[in-house]
């Protein structure tokens, strides 16, 4: 029977060995920055760079990551290696034999940015429990600090809710994000981003995890209440959706039963006040997707209808694709706005073959964690809702699961009371 997974100081199993406690800090700050990055670092920007969307996080994690090489706390992974070797491969050929021009600083950026896939941390997985601590401490401030936020509106000044935006100098901000955006065109309330979030939606992403994160790991009830709190006051509709996806089989798979209760009470308060307590967006986030005018259209349905008519009628570009860096250049070109989205990009600039490819790899590498399998596939899922070069799901990535994954280790607790020795 599948329970509820006890891991490290959250449920009382598989803490590291005293012996070993010297040696943490480094190992523990190679697995909490990436965290740290993809939310209480991730508005800031480097200066000159920051307009163009660049932030300090994903060099802070590069810089961090070789810190530990040299202190021999980081090792290659050698079959993640080999498959990411195949995977630059598979992608970087057909650029070459294929007729077309391809975009040179595309590809080495998307081979510099993975690299880190192929490292693990020296004792990750002794460690990982410490780590998802971490990242659970961080989820309940961003929750505090969102719900303050929401609610204090009229009585704080919002350039004190949202001091990064408003206080320190737009060089030091990423930019590109809608870091202020109120939850409708004709309201003045700004929806929460907990401060340090780029934006609501990555905010309710994070949540979600956590949220996942929680009930996997523990039977506490308190925090996946305070979660949902920051998620609604968000007003975004993307952690929503990773939940409607995860939590049925967290409830199946480890006997949750519980949560499926408060689910239920949970839709039908949301039928019944939904309106009085504003939260009417939840069916406007679900419309959009039949809204070709929408972001959430733009996003997740736009790149169907690009693929019908500029990719499928052509089988060697289906297969590989129009090459590295093209999807900008065409979906100007295109009558149907078209984000810019991770599974859009690939298929149309590698096409199937390539697009399979990365895919497989960076799944691959995903779970092969230690940790519960839901946690892995809820943080998959945020490299589908987000750009393929935004820190956030690669932060989430790298510090819970890819780094973690030095070996397989047993995480379910018993049931049955050990027999005392004799």
């Amino acid at each position: 029977m599948a329970e509820t997974t006890a891991i490290g100081n959250i449920g009382g199993v598989h803490v590291a060995p005293r012996a070993h406690q010297h040696s943490d800090f480094v190992p523990l700050l190679l697995l909490c920055t990436p965290i740290a990055c993809a939310s209480l670092l991730s508005k800031f920007g480097i200066p000159g760079y920051a307009s163009l969307g660049i932030g300090i996080a994903i060099p802070l994690m590069m810089l961090v990551l070789a810190f530990g090489m040299l202190n021999n706390c980081v090792r290659i992974e050698p079959r993640r290696l080999g498959f990411y070797c195949i995977t630059l491969a598979v992608l970087i050929l057909p650029q070459l034999l294929q007729a077309g021009m391809f975009s040179l600083d595309s590809l080495m950026m998307l081979a510099v940015l993975h690299i880190p896939y192929v490292l693990v941390v020296v004792r990750g997985d002794e460690l990982v429990p410490k780590a998802l601590t971490f990242f659970l401490y961080i989820a309940r401030l961003l929750a505090c600090l969102a719900v303050a936020q929401y609610f204090l509106q009229g009585i704080v000044d919002n350039a004190l809710l949202y001091p990064i935006d408003n206080l320190l100098p737009p060089d030091f901000i990423v930019q590109g994000f809608n870091a202020q955006g109120t939850v409708s065109y004709y309201s003045t309330q700004v929806r929460a981003t907990g401060m340090f979030m780029l934006e609501p939606s990555f905010l309710t992403q994070f949540l979600a995890v956590a949220i996942v994160a929680e009930s996997v790991t523990t039977r506490r009830l308190w925090p996946l209440g305070l979660y949902v709190a920051g998620i609604l006051v968000a007003h975004a509709g993307t952690g929503i959706a990773i939940l409607l996806i995860c939590m049925p089989f967290v409830v199946l798979l480890h006997r949750r039963w519980d949560l499926a209760l408060l689910g239920v009470l949970a839709a039908a308060a949301v039928l019944v006040f939904g309106e009085m307590l504003g939260l009417n967006f939840i069916a406007n986030r679900a419309n959009e997707f039949s809204d070709p005018n929408s972001s959430g259209f733009a996003r997740f349905v736009g790149g169907f209808y690009m693929f019908e008519e500029m990719l499928w009628p052509n089988l060697p570009r289906a297969l590989f694709g129009y090459g590295a860096g093209a999807f900008m250049d065409y979906a100007h070109l295109f009558t149907i706005e078209v984000a810019d989205m991770p599974v859009t990009k690939m298929i149309f600039e590698f096409g199937l073959v390539g697009a399979f490819t990365y895919f497989a790899f960076i799944f691959s590498s995903l779970f092969a964690s230690p940790l519960p399998r839901m946690l892995s596939v809820a943080i998959a899922l945020t490299f589908l809702l987000n750009g393929m070069y935004v820190p956030f799901s690669h932060g989430l990535a790298l510090g819970l699961l890819v780094l973690t994954s030095t070996r397989k280790v047993q995480l379910v607790t018993s049931n049955v009371p050990a027999r005392k020795r004799i």
